[in-house]
């Protein structure tokens, strides 16, 4: 029950002090009249030196309470659940159903018999109580015993610090007089269970039940209770977790109290705390572990992601104690799916690729430290060198090595992250052969017809020496998933001019044999097929599927470079950054992040319209009202169409192909059935693998590699091996709850023609090969196919096609080293 303290103490005042000063301004005393008028002033400076009038109107606020925010994700029936909780301390504020037995419950009682026994009689202030504690401690000739009442305490929790002088003990007082006013009791005593900081980052006896006990208030036994109660004055001190045998000298020191004051005999006492001791026992927590682990949050990859993105559009200090309810586009059957796949996958991979730290770095520098530097400028290598001695490295490597097991696990827990920040950095330098250097890599996907992103996983394991979000921040070479981009730039080039010279198609021929350019420097840039095998004229969409590095360079040639890039960088969308403007463009040399390849993916799966990804879409405050509406943002966007439906229609056609018989195969070895495109990638020495593809309802992008991008993931670890799979996993289990559909491209103006397999054109009446392919309309070959005139046997007497040259089924890893040598 509150009370209204404004217009009585205004009243009181007012009242006081006019009578006062009127009786006294009508004596006759001048001097005296002076003296009163300075004795007023003086009373009045030291009344707003200790007090503040804002204290009448602040206390009635005491009952509110910092606020977790919640994030939402969307389950598999379509309805929001929390996945996440923002806050800075573990709060559970309390109700009447947590506190059963109203005065006579166990928690209320064990903190009144510890903190203020005359709690219920006294107003705020415990008279009696202050001269036992001024005796006690005049006779122990310190500060032995303190005399705060549990509603100075609250006064001290809610508006002071910790300092200790005596103007705060009187601005305390002040404030308990005041908070008594306001309150009854019984909320006074909530207000401090909710507010008593308890130790291991738990505010309150309802948060610290859960961290010490994983119980709920109302189900504690007196034992628990009474812990609770004996760690009000040095939680860290008293803690079970840190002092386990100090902890359990003060809990029966609490039973002591409570036998004291007649709530417990001697023998119930006994009983229970015997009966508790049992706790200690089976303790078994690390004395660093904190309530921060308890909090909600089961994907953190993505959590961490929005966190920061929120960052910009709301004070820290509102989202981390308003109470907001933060709804995002996550689904949970994908993020739980890619999840999964992604880390299953790295951890089978980091036992493949089987890299371990360099550990000769002594050897090393005793044979080449002196020459080192000679070297380094010669050959633009980096430089080689320490700052510690060898003696403090060797320490440092054995003690890295011993410890670093344990505190992981201890920064895991306690939810910190300097000393897992640490043992990261210096991971590579460890001497042991025991551990491996692990395999990281992304996951990310998106909804292209509305952009939602509904899935992210930035590494092997969100830890404290594991934060980074490589979804978004790791920018590596793309290799061959970076062709069909340069396809789709050429073909839309012949859409926007046409021009018979320029024309592109998926039956278009090109030359797959070795390439050599002479550079400007004079260098000679020799881009090759990764299995060195050349096929001779093939048609486009065969050079895709078997992802051909000759054939994209040709093609990028044929278009003209200042032709293709325009389009390039408009699918591409990428900001403040400049494509290459060279031929290497076209085998993926361009840094992108497995976001930004999943956007320029999008495209495509959309029809040719430009996505905008959104990861959270409003945010309101606890009483439902609007805080922030980015699908307002959102819908108000202009979707510019950056590829023509036929482009898309042709270059999806495509990479359906690349996963039902070309290097992406492996997309389809955990039963992926729905219609799906895609392309695989690999870079130089295997360092990269990636996937990047779609169905009508998803696109995902998965890259495998090492942070350290020099490291090999091993010799035949592409795309096609490594990623491939780890796609086709997630993607047949995040959507085995959604009904297939087919792609559809709207408007597309989609032609089949029967063409010749071996030339592209339309069949004369000696192709013996024949298939169908698709075409933009304005596309449509015209010219009739006379190469195979007088051939009688199946085999023609031209140059050779692919089917001829190369009987076996085609190699997966083929065509897949992209990046310039």
């Amino acid at each position: 029950m509150k009370h209204e303290p404004v217009d009585f103490f205004t009243r009181y005042f007012v009242v006081l002090f006019r009578e006062r000063i009127q009786s006294r301004l009508h004596s006759s005393d001048p001097i005296r009249n002076v003296f009163y008028l300075v004795l007023i002033l003086l009373f009045l400076n030291g009344f707003l030196f200790v007090f503040s009038i804002k204290d009448i109107w602040n206390v009635p606020k005491a009952d509110q309470y910092e606020k977790p925010s919640l994030l939402f994700g969307i389950n598999s029936e379509g309805n929001y659940e929390p996945i996440a909780e923002f806050y800075r301390f573990s709060r559970i504020v309390l109700t009447d159903e947590d506190l059963p037995g109203g005065w006579d419950n166990k928690v209320i009682r064990c903190f009144e018999s510890t903190e203020d026994n005359n709690f219920r009689s006294h107003k705020g202030l415990d008279l009696r109580g202050i001269f036992r504690a001024a005796m006690v401690n005049l006779l122990a000739g310190r500060v032995k015993e303190g005399a705060s009442t549990i509603t100075q305490q609250v006064a001290r929790l809610k508006f002071l610090n910790t300092e200790r002088s005596f103007g705060r003990k009187i601005r305390e007082a002040w404030l308990a007089l005041l908070l008594e006013a306001v309150f009854d009791k019984k909320t006074l005593m909530h207000i401090y269970l909710n507010e008593i900081p308890l130790g291991h980052g738990t505010i309150g006896a309802g948060a610290a039940a859960r961290f010490y006990f994983r119980k709920d208030l109302k189900d504690l036994s007196w034992g628990e209770a009474a812990l609770l109660a004996s760690l009000t004055t040095r939680p860290k001190e008293f803690s079970p977790l840190v002092n386990p045998n100090t902890s359990a000298s003060k809990v029966r020191v609490v039973f002591k109290k409570l036998v004291e004051n007649g709530i417990l005999d001697v023998d119930t006492a006994e009983k229970e705390f015997s009966a508790f001791s049992e706790y200690y026992i089976t303790l078994n927590r690390s004395p660093n572990d904190s309530a921060f682990s308890d909090r909600l949050n089961r994907f953190p990859y993505f959590t961490e992601y929005v966190r920061k993105n929120l960052s910009r559009y709301i004070p820290q200090t509102q989202l981390y104690e308003g109470g907001l309810k933060i709804y995002s586009t996550l689904n949970i059957q994908h993020q739980t799916q890619a999840e999964k796949a992604l880390i299953s996958g790295l951890k089978q991979q980091t036992q493949l690729s089987n890299q371990r730290a360099f550990t000769k770095i002594d050897a090393f520098e005793d044979s080449y430290g002196p020459i080192f530097q000679l070297l380094s400028d010669l050959n633009d290598v980096p430089e080689f060198k320490f700052k510690i001695s060898r003696s403090y490295r060797t320490f440092n490597r054995a003690w890295q090595e011993d410890l670093r097991d344990e505190l992981s696990v201890l920064n895991l827990i306690s939810g910190t992250e300097g000393l897992g920040e640490s043992i990261d950095l210096n991971y590579k330098t460890q001497a042991t052969q025991d551990h491996l250097l692990p395999v990281e890599g992304a996951l990310i996907s998106i909804r292209p017809d509305t952009g939602y992103i509904t899935s992210v996983v930035g590494g092997s394991g969100f830890r404290s020496d594991n934060q980074q979000i490589r979804a978004f921040q790791a920018y590596r070479q793309p290799g061959s998933a970076f062709k069909p981009l340069v396809y789709a730039s050429s073909m839309e080039y012949y859409h926007q001019h046409p021009d018979d010279k320029k024309n592109v198609t998926a039956a278009s021929l090109f030359d797959d044999s070795p390439l050599q350019y002479v550079l400007e420097d004079g260098d000679e840039w020799n881009p090759s097929n990764y299995s060195g095998e050349y096929s001779g004229f093939i048609r486009l969409r065969q050079a895709l599927e078997l992802s051909r590095n000759s054939v994209a360079v040709r093609l990028l040639e044929h278009t003209g470079l200042n032709n293709l890039l325009p389009n390039l960088e408009r699918i591409l969308q990428v900001e403040n950054r400049n494509l290459p403007r060279d031929f290497s463009i076209a085998l993926g040399s361009f840094e992108v992040s497995p976001y930004e390849l999943a956007r320029a993916y999008s495209v495509f799966a959309s029809g040719g319209k430009q996505v905008f990804p959104l990861s959270v879409l409003y945010v309101e405050d606890e009483n439902g009202n609007m805080i922030k509406d980015f699908r307002t943002e959102f819908e108000t966007k202009e979707r510019k169409r950056l590829v023509s439906s036929e482009v898309s229609y042709v270059i999806t056609s495509m990479m359906e192909d690349v996963i039902k018989k070309g290097t992406g195969t492996g997309a389809r070895s955990y039963g992926l059935t729905r219609p799906a495109a895609g392309k695989t990638g690999t870079t130089n020495n295997f360092r990269d693998a990636w996937f990047a593809g779609y169905t009508p309802e998803l696109v995902a992008v998965v890259w495998v590699g090492y942070d350290t991008g020099t490291l090999s993931l091993g010799r035949g670890m592409s795309g096609a091996v490594v990623a491939a799979p780890i796609w086709g996993r997630f993607m047949a289990n995040a959507l085995s709850k959604e009904r297939s559909k087919p792609f559809d491209f709207g408007d597309a103006k989609i032609v089949r023609k029967t063409i010749c397999s071996i030339s592209g054109k339309l069949p004369g009446s000696h192709c013996y090969q024949t298939e169908e392919e698709v075409f933009d309309s304005k596309t449509v070959p015209k010219e009739v196919c006379e190469d195979h005139k007088g051939m009688t046997g199946p085999e023609p007497s031209h140059e050779p096609s692919p089917q001829t040259t190369k009987k076996k089924k085609p190699n997966l890893f083929e065509g897949d080293e992209d990046v310039i040598r």
